[in-house]
């Protein structure tokens, strides 16, 4: 995974975690999900799965 071999050299370059840098990602991947327009309309049309039984 190129994330985690990025936020291990960032961590070293920086002297803080590599947990930071992938949490960094995290929370951009998550911010273009919820701010991209196309993006955002599917994840508005998923349903909650229904429970038979």
């Amino acid at each position: 995974m190129e994330s985690a071999k990025f936020s291990l050299m960032l961590a070293r370059v920086f002297g803080n975690s590599p947990e930071f840098w992938l949490n960094v990602q995290r929370r951009t991947d998550l911010w273009e999900a919820l701010h991209t327009p196309k993006r955002r309309q599917r994840i508005e049309q998923a349903r909650a799965l229904q429970v038979v039984g």
